[in-house]
């Protein structure tokens, strides 16, 4: 029995001996150290980084905010001060060569390398657009003095021409004489410029019925080389060219009370009139600031709304999208926005600055659906992109010295009080701003003049000035 017990107990200790590793053993501190091989380290897949798309401007943009021209950085949050005048800034135009004109109290005022100067000084001037390689410059007046045409006695009320160098502007086309009382059969206009064409051959013009009573209509009229005039019916909210310059896209209002609604598009050389969206018995196309971009496709925001739901107090709530000719609407970005009350696309398409109906912040919408809103530092209007153009290289053929006056002939110089702002803004105390070249505004002139490397004087010459300029707009 004992031996039977023996022989079992030798098995089972073979069987655990097979199956459990021998313990490692430990050398002791006396024993010569083994070469130890290299120990395997894991080798982990690079990690993937985390990549955070950001909105950022495509370029600055100038706008108009607190009375002033202002330019807004891409980042959306630095501003930086481009004019300085006494009286607020009211209207802006821009070209591309970078020349800037707006209007101040009863100035239209042109601004760049070549100085800051009046081109017109006529009370009841308006809607100032300058041409796109800045050399032409289209308003309106109101009842301007006698005798401000050449060769005329009388001056009635229109759309003027003044060339950049200032003289004496063309009457391009005089607003009708006012009826006592609307004639819809045979209406009278009043025109007003609304934009240059991109290559600067065609002037758009908006034509409101005389007397003006509150309602929606008018005409597109377009006004090219020679004596060609193009007009089209076109109702109540806004036309743009586009980019290529061959049509207008005209949003057909919405919502409000409007004569139609819809989007169309407008031949430039003939008026003809092709429907893109249009109403039908179940639907209402709402539709903001449609624009065919440089990719060929027309942008624009929209909102489709049934007939049965549809009053003037709409809450229009549109999405960015894209619409073909043939009227498919393919969304940009998934979102519906609130009312936007004014819109400037990215001519590539990369994007819209939006002014939204609730808010004065302008907003950058990129059509990347990946990247974020961008809410600005911006609050204003009149809106446009900064061009490429340095503007405060230009020829000095138009620029006027400005020197010290002495006192008993010292009067006010708006482009004095400009540069003593300028001065002011960086760090040289020119006195009080009050556009008199005194003896504070000479020496601040004199010591900007030695620390831009200049020679030492104490007048603004046209290097003075492009100097002056281009470091008091830097970002």
């Amino acid at each position: 029995m004992n031996k039977r017990c023996l022989i079992w107990g030798i098995a089972a200790l073979l069987l655990v001996s097979c199956g459990t590793a021998p313990p490692t053993p430990v050398p002791s501190p006396t024993a010569t150290p083994i070469a130890e091989l290299p120990t395997a380290v894991p080798t982990l897949p690079p990690a993937t980084p985390t990549v955070v798309l950001a909105a950022t401007l495509p370029a600055p943009v100038y706008l108009i905010q607190n009375d002033q021209v202002m330019r807004l950085e891409p980042d959306g949050n630095r501003l930086t001060q481009i004019t300085y005048e006494l009286q607020p800034v009211r209207e802006l135009s821009v070209a591309e060569n970078g020349t800037l004109v707006y209007l101040t109290g009863n100035e239209l005022v042109a601004l760049d390398g070549a100085g800051r100067r009046v081109v017109v000084n006529e009370r009841a001037i308006s809607h100032p657009r300058i041409s796109p390689d800045g050399q032409q410059i289209a308003y309106h007046l109101d009842a301007p003095a006698p005798g401000f045409i050449i060769g005329r006695e009388d001056s009635p009320s229109g759309v003027y021409l003044s060339h950049i160098s200032a003289g004496r502007p063309s009457l391009l086309i005089a607003d009708d004489p006012e009826p006592a009382e609307p004639d819809f059969t045979n209406p009278a206009w009043r025109y007003l410029p609304v934009a240059w064409s991109p290559t600067g051959a065609q002037l758009l013009l908006y034509a409101v019925m005389r007397p003006e009573m509150g309602i929606p209509g008018g005409e597109a009229v377009i006004i090219g080389l020679g004596d060609m005039v193009v007009r089209a019916f076109s109702c109540c909210e806004e036309e743009l060219w586009s980019i290529d310059g061959s049509e207008l896209t005209v949003a057909g209002g919405g919502p409000g009370p409007d004569i139609r609604f819809g989007l169309y598009r407008i031949d430039a050389g003939n008026g003809v009139e092709f429907p893109v969206l249009e109403s039908s018995e179940t639907t209402i196309p709402l539709v903001r600031a449609p624009q065919r971009l440089a990719d060929g496709v027309i942008y624009a925001f929209v909102e489709l709304v049934s007939v049965h739901d549809y009053s003037w107090e709409y809450p229009f709530r549109p999405q960015m999208v894209r619409v073909s000719d043939d009227g498919v609407i393919t969304p940009v970005r998934p979102e519906q926005f609130d009312e936007p009350a004014l819109v400037l696309w990215e001519r590539q398409g990369r994007g819209a600055m939006v002014r939204f109906a609730n808010s004065e912040t302008l907003v950058w919408l990129p059509s990347d659906p990946r990247l974020p809103l961008l809410t600005t530092a911006a609050a204003g209007f009149a809106f446009t992109w900064v061009p490429a153009a340095d503007l405060a290289a230009r020829d000095c053929g138009l620029f006027t010295t400005l020197a010290p006056q002495i006192a008993a002939d010292r009067r006010f110089d708006p482009a004095v009080a400009d540069a003593q702002g300028r001065l002011a803004a960086l760090g040289f105390n020119p006195g009080p701003i009050d556009g008199l070249f005194g003896p504070a505004t000479a020496a601040a002139v004199r010591a900007f003049r030695v620390a831009a490397g200049l020679p030492a004087d104490d007048r603004i010459d046209c290097v003075t000035w492009q100097a002056l300029l281009a470091r008091s707009i830097a970002p």
